[in-house]
């Protein structure tokens, strides 16, 4: 017997089709929406449901971001962005220039957390960074924008920002790969219904080198051969902050992201039967004799489409 399928949209109908994207690299999880009946309207608060009746996950909560109505079709087309856009659409803009956003001797998860809260966005959870901006410099945030002055705090950590799919702003060491403790929350094998797979190995992302400038003229620099790229050969990132006043918080970020940088892109594709509760950030345990694979990836980026010729979820994994 077939699953039924299951769709679920704020104050919204007779749905035709749901698309949502996610993405470690993206700011902001995004859905379209097909439809023939809806009450929402920009601005409202939106949350998507999908799955199969009797197995149904929230894959998105956020805010309406635009309408498009079509006649003689009689449809609408809903996008719709998790709650990150709030930041992403605040301007810091202070009503004194003379009385900036400030803090001093501040944990970056502390910094953070009062930024989101300018954009209105409170439910937070934050780890440990044992970082400290604005040492001997306070921190002064004016005419920026709240997202991407905080994604320039995470990126110095090696650290992540995003929304989780039930609302949460999460802010955590989480690495675009296999990590130490990490473990599987599902399992994709032979007898899954695996539609499509296909694998890429590439250099492009790597960096082998990491520079770190900071206040007072301090610097840090991490190298490391790779096997990956011949002999003496560097590919550069560089990382720059007049708020990082402290050498061994240079150091720290230098050391970090070379962590993080210093690895070839091994990724899988995979289209599989929708699976609504798996998410980007998630890990999986992957088994596909036809390429040899027998191992846990991290979930990159994903794609659900639920419409009337099926549910299917696109994978992009790293190990």
């Amino acid at each position: 017997m077939s699953k039924q399928l299951y769709t679920s949209v704020t104050n919204t109908s007779d749905i035709i089709s749901v698309t949502v994207a996610q993405n470690y690299n993206t700011p902001s999880a995004s859905a379209e929406i097909a439809t023939h009946s809806t009450s929402l309207e920009i601005g409202d608060a939106a949350n998507i449901v999908l799955g199969y009746v009797g197995d149904t996950a929230q894959v998105l909560t956020g805010y309406v971001k635009s309408i498009e109505r079509n006649i003689p079709e009689d449809t609408y087309i809903i996008v719709v962005n998790d709650v990150m856009v709030r930041a992403i659409d605040y301007f810091v803009a202070s009503s004194n220039p003379n009385a900036p956003f400030t803090r001093s001797q501040v944990d970056a998860e502390d910094l953070i957390a009062d930024l989101m809260a300018l954009a209105g966005l409170t439910n937070y959870n934050g780890g440990t960074t044992n970082f400290i901006y604005g040492w001997t410099v306070p921190v002064e945030v004016n005419l920026v924008g709240c997202y991407e002055y905080c994604n320039q705090l995470s990126n110095m950590l090696a650290w992540h920002l995003w929304a989780d799919s039930s609302g949460v702003i999460q802010f955590q060491d989480r690495k675009p790969y296999i990590m130490g403790g990490d473990s599987a929350s599902a399992t994709i094998n032979d007898n899954s219904n695996i539609l499509k797979i296909s694998t890429v190995k590439s250099d492009d992302d790597l960096r082998n080198r990491v520079v770190v400038y900071g206040a007072n003229g301090i610097f840090a620099e991490a190298t490391s051969s790779s096997a990956y790229l011949p002999a003496g050969y560097y590919k550069t990132v560089v990382l720059s902050s007049a708020y990082v006043d402290q050498q061994v918080h240079a150091n720290t970020a230098a050391t970090e992201n070379l962590a993080k940088w210093n690895r070839l892109r091994d990724v899988v594709y995979i289209d599989i039967e929708g699976d609504p509760n798996i998410e980007a950030r998630d890990i999986i345990h992957l088994t596909e004799s036809n390429l040899s694979i027998d191992d846990d990836y991290f979930v990159y980026g994903l794609q659900h489409r639920l419409d009337a010729s099926g549910f299917v979820t696109s994978l992009e994994l790293r190990k």
